[in-house]
């Protein structure tokens, strides 16, 4: 029915430009009869006046002109030379000439220069083989420069002279050229039209047809000679054409006798071609007068259309059954087409939302903002995708992911957009509720965060003045006994210390904070330090420990000790928890040498007892042991090692089997150091004598500490001032200028940060005074809030005392 609506239009036009045509054809035909039956008549007239005033002119020569007055036509007498000798009044009424100036004149002067030759040589004709009469129609110029056309009626008289009789025929010949023109025209429309046509009289017979409608039918003669047959012959003719050949002559016949309008009739062949069939009858003043058919091929549109709706019908199965739904609005937001699973998401039927705006009845007050945003986006041609709530016809809400895009029109410009809708109101929901456990876990990792700072700050305190003292007791004058208690001791608080950075370590790792720093170090001497300190913890038990050093391997490395000697440990630690008895060797060398990089090998093999399920990507601990009551704990540090190893570009590999052991092999880069390290790891450096004038503020809580830091300035002869809290130090600051202050972070009263902040930012003597962090916390969030409120570095406890020197050199300028 749409194509039926869209084709009406152009068929009404066809069939009123058609009748417009034959009207006007009829008219000028009869117009043309008419003036030919008049010309007809006026011949006979003036064949019988002509004969009646030769006569005349004969007997009464003087009296032709009153005679001749009268009559309205043009009438004058030529000589046998063409010269005109005699011509009636009505000369100038006609072409503006009055009778003096055209009596003398040769006949063919007026006559346009086109037909002079015509004329002379009929009239010479006319007297040569005395032919009695003739008629020609030639243009002649009027005295007002316009071109008249006449018909003109010769008759010859005895003495070889003529008499003419002439007639305005302008109107007729007008007439004529518009027939003629519109004949062209309408047979060059016909002709050129994509569409096969055919022309019938009321009588059925043919009287005009197009080459392509001889093409359609398969008809091997020009159309030329199909004029004058009836159609209904044809139709039998070529009704083998149609796969319904009897249906297709009745169907013919009928619409024939009916004599009504029928539009986009199909008609299929037996070719597999569809033709459509229009009929248009043509009436005039209420009289039948033949009818118009057109055939068109539509095959080639047909098959497109059938393959579009094929697909429309495919694709559409598909919109309605996937899980989005799908929307059309216009430029209003009004409703124009909703998919059956946009209706079920909402709770709509398809009728009850089309005609609706879409805003009003979806859209919740809190996103009105977000649509209006999107609907210009759409305006503008643009597509985006975002989300939102849509209100339900149960007045409940759901989330919905929306790609908005717009639809073009026929000239590109934007007629509406379609809004594609996935229901994520069960994945919303879960995000939510996994945002309210990652905050549950947030909070917990920052209690976390926060005990691990607490705890160190507890446990490095005290430790500070164990290793501090220890330090101190190494200055003095030992027996080899008591050096030796000292090493059990230093080893003791190292065991510990080595707890408590593997914890921070871990969430160091986690946050990806972990810093590795190089400088020199002696790397035999820390393995042989290493080695010593498993023989001392084993004591007696029945597993020997060795370490076996490559000969190529000697002087010093650039690296960072402090992260190998924790990798030792802990991989080391490990394999002496689940050896009750066997051997830990320990092997290291130089695997190869690119360039200035040394890659060094450490193995770590052992013949403890362990359950053979080991990842060795990830070097994870699923270690299990056999013997539940030998459970002596993993430790923490195995679960970073893989990290420690690779934040220094190295690599790590293990393998384990059941009744055997296990062997780690990790690999390392270094490069060689020029500079010499001193082996002693106990001795004290001596402060320069610069130092002495110094005076140092000491901000420190706890006893034992400020005992450490006190007994380690007296020895270095500096000056120093000690406070308890750090409203002590800020009172101090303002008192006396100092060279530098070391400052506690967490105190009681005014903790470190707080107090340095007063200082940088109060009127004191001290406010560009170098100050040093003293923190028990190696959490780098507190690092980074110490540069933020103004100290210049930090110092982590516990701390050694050439830890300190050093930092005391690089701040204090004598």
């Amino acid at each position: 029915m749409e194509r039926i609506e869209l084709l009406n239009p152009q068929i009404v036009i066809h069939q009123k430009a058609l009748e417009q045509s034959l009207k006007i054809l009829e008219e000028k035909i009869l117009v043309l009869n008419d003036s030919n039956q008049r010309l007809l008549s006026l011949n006979e007239n003036l064949s019988t006046q002509l004969k009646d005033v030769t006569n005349k002119l004969e007997s009464k020569e003087k009296e032709y002109p009153n005679f001749l007055e009268p009559i309205q036509d043009i009438m004058y007498r030529i000589s046998p030379e063409g010269k005109i000798t005699y011509v009636s009044t009505a000369v100038k009424e006609r072409i503006g000439y009055v009778e003096e100036e055209i009596i003398g004149r040769h006949f063919t002067d007026l006559v346009l220069p086109e037909y002079k030759e015509v004329l002379v040589t009929a009239y010479k004709k006319m007297i040569e083989e005395k032919i009695a009469t003739n008629y020609h129609e030639f243009p002649v110029k009027a005295r007002n420069g316009n071109v008249i056309w006449i018909g003109q009626t010769s008759r010859l008289l005895e003495n070889d002279n003529l008499v003419a009789v002439v007639r305005d025929i302008s109107d007729r010949k007008i007439s004529e050229d518009l027939l003629s023109i519109t004949k062209s025209r309408l047979a060059s429309l016909i002709t050129n039209l994509q569409k096969g046509v055919l022309v019938e009289d009321e009588n059925m017979k043919i009287v005009l047809v197009n080459k392509l409608f001889c093409d359609i039918f398969n008809i091997s003669d020009v159309p030329e000679n199909l004029i004058g047959r009836n159609i209904s012959d044809v139709a039998r003719e070529r009704k083998h054409l149609f796969k319904q050949p009897e249906n297709y002559v009745l169907r013919t016949v009928k619409i024939l006798d009916e004599k009504q309008i029928v539009v986009d009739e199909k008609l299929e062949m037996v070719d597999g071609h569809i033709l459509l069939r229009n009929f248009i009858p043509i009436f005039l003043d209420n009289q039948y007068r033949g009818h118009f058919w057109e055939y068109t091929d539509i095959t080639e549109q047909y098959t497109s259309q059938e393959l579009i709706r094929k697909s429309e019908e495919k694709y559409r199965g598909i919109l309605n059954n996937v899980e989005m739904g799908l929307v059309e609005v216009d430029n209003n937001q009004i409703i124009i087409r909703a998919y059956d699973r946009f209706c079920k998401m909402v709770g709509y039927t398809e009728e009850e939302l089309v005609g609706k705006n879409a805003k009003l009845l979806f859209i919740p007050e809190e996103f009105e903002k977000i649509s209006c945003e999107q609907q210009i986006e759409r305006l503008k041609g643009n597509s985006s995708t975002y989300d939102l709530q849509l209100k339900r016809k149960d007045k409940s809400l759901i989330w919905s992911i929306i790609s908005g895009v717009p639809i073009l029109g026929e000239n590109g410009e934007v007629v509406g957009s379609m809004g594609i809708h996935y229901d994520i109101n069960e994945r919303k929901l879960l995000v939510q509720e996994l945002e309210r456990a990652k905050q549950i876990a947030e909070d917990a990792r920052q209690s976390e965060k926060q005990f691990l700072a607490n705890m160190s700050h507890e446990i490095r305190t005290p430790l500070n003045a164990i290793i501090g003292m220890t330090h101190l007791l190494f200055d003095t004058f030992l027996s080899s006994q008591q050096h030796e208690y000292l090493d059990i001791l230093k080893t003791s608080t190292n065991f510990l210390l080595g707890l408590v950075s593997d914890l921070l370590d871990m969430a160091k790792i986690e946050s990806g904070k972990i810093e590795v720093h190089n400088h020199p170090f002696d790397l035999v001497a820390l393995l042989k330090t290493t080695h010593r300190l498993f023989q001392i913890k084993i004591d007696n038990r029945p597993v020997e420990i060795s370490l076996t050093i490559d000969e190529s391997i000697s002087g010093n490395y650039i690296g960072d000790n402090l992260i190998l000697s924790k990798i030792l440990l802990n991989i080391i630690g490990n394999a002496e928890k689940f050896t009750k008895k066997g051997c830990i060797d320990i092997t290291v060398k130089l695997k190869n040498q690119i360039d200035e990089l040394h890659w060094i090998e450490f193995k770590i093999k052992d013949t403890g007892n362990v359950i053979p399920t080991w990842d060795t990507d990830t070097v994870s601990p699923t270690i299990k042991q056999i013997n539940a009551y030998d459970h002596k704990g993993m430790g923490l540090g195995l679960s970073i090692t893989k990290q420690l190893v690779e934040i220094q570009g190295g690599n790590i590999t293990v393998k384990s089997k059941e009744g055997v052991g296990t062997t780690f092999i990790f690999n390392l880069p270094y490069k060689k150091s020029e500079n010499t390290v001193s082996s002693s790891t106990h001795t004290t450096q001596i402060a320069p004598k610069a130092l002495n004038k110094c005076h140092i503020l000491v901000a420190e809580d706890n006893l034992m500490n400020q005992k450490y830091i006190s007994s380690l300035l007296n020895k270095w002869e500096i000056n120093y001032t000690i406070v308890i809290d750090g409203s002590k130090a800020v009172e101090e600051a303002q008192k006396q200028l100092f060279d530098l202050i070391l400052m506690d972070i967490q105190m009681p009263n005014m903790d470190g940060y707080e107090a340095t902040n007063t200082i940088r930012n109060t009127e004191n003597l001290n406010q560009k005074t170098p100050i040093i962090a003293l923190t028990a916390s190696a959490m780098p969030e507190q690092k980074i809030k110490a540069m933020e409120v103004g100290m210049n570095d930090f110092v982590t406890k516990p701390f050694t005392p050439n830890n300190l020197l050093n930092i005391l050199q690089s701040f204090i300028n004598p």
